[in-house]
């Protein structure tokens, strides 16, 4: 199975409608679950990790987390450090930057850090 075993994390509960075709292949899906690992799963939880495992493969998601990840620093960084430094420099006036911008990171507008010189 591409989905491993249910974990038990606080819930939210959200509401949404599927095709009946869809629901068909989930209760489908269950049996399959007992089947393999001996235990009922509920089908709010089994959503959980089809959803879980599509996040985790999905490259592109993982691209915009780790873009998230390094914006949330760079803010906290420049919020330490008593005010903003224009974009792409350093506060301290340092040294020059070389900026180089790839494919990736133009589509999410932000420019590539290089090696200082």
């Amino acid at each position: 199975m591409l989905i491993g075993r249910v974990e038990h994390d606080p819930k939210k509960q959200i509401q949404a409608q599927l095709p009946e075709s869809t629901i068909n292949r989930l209760d489908q899906y269950r049996e399959l679950y007992q089947l393999t690992f001996g235990e009922k799963v509920s089908t709010s939880d089994l959503v959980d990790l089809m959803l879980r495992n599509v996040m985790d493969r999905d490259r592109e998601f993982k691209r915009f987390l780790k873009d998230q990840e390094r914006k949330e620093k760079q803010e906290a960084k420049q919020q330490g450090q008593g005010g903003e430094a224009p974009a792409g420099e350093p506060r301290d006036g340092g040294g020059e930057r070389n900026h180089t911008t790839s494919e990736e990171d133009r589509k999410h507008g932000q420019p590539k850090q290089g090696m200082g010189r």
